[in-house]
């Protein structure tokens, strides 16, 4: 019995140790792509390359700029709005209801 014990559990010992086989990729070659796709490609970077490198360079100029400079650009910008929007209230002034003329009365008295 002993031999026949020791025969079962070696077969079961050698059928747990089976290593799963890997399968080995190729290594992939870098090929050209299809002439069509290829040309198209060719097309849109002449197409739109420009334009990345010119948004490149001006971000590059933006860095080189003066923090100050950029400060009194954008106040100035600001008071040119604020004084727009002041023009173009007191063209359309719009006329003030009863109610209004009333509250502006009991303000003006207090």
């Amino acid at each position: 019995m002993s031999n026949r014990l020791a025969k079962q559990t070696l077969d079961l010992i050698l059928k747990n140790n089976k290593t799963v086989k890997r399968k080995e990729e190729p290594e992939k070659t870098i090929r050209l792509p299809d002439t069509k796709k290829g040309i198209k490609k060719i097309k849109y970077e002449i197409k739109y390359g420009r334009n990345q490198k010119a948004k490149a360079a001006l971000a590059q100029l933006e860095k080189k700029r003066n923090p100050l400079e950029l400060l009194y650009e954008e106040q100035e910008a600001i008071q040119d709005n604020l004084e727009r929007n002041i023009r173009i209230l007191q063209a359309h002034r719009l006329k003030a209801t009863d109610k209004e003329r009333k509250m502006r009365k009991k303000v003006v008295e207090v």
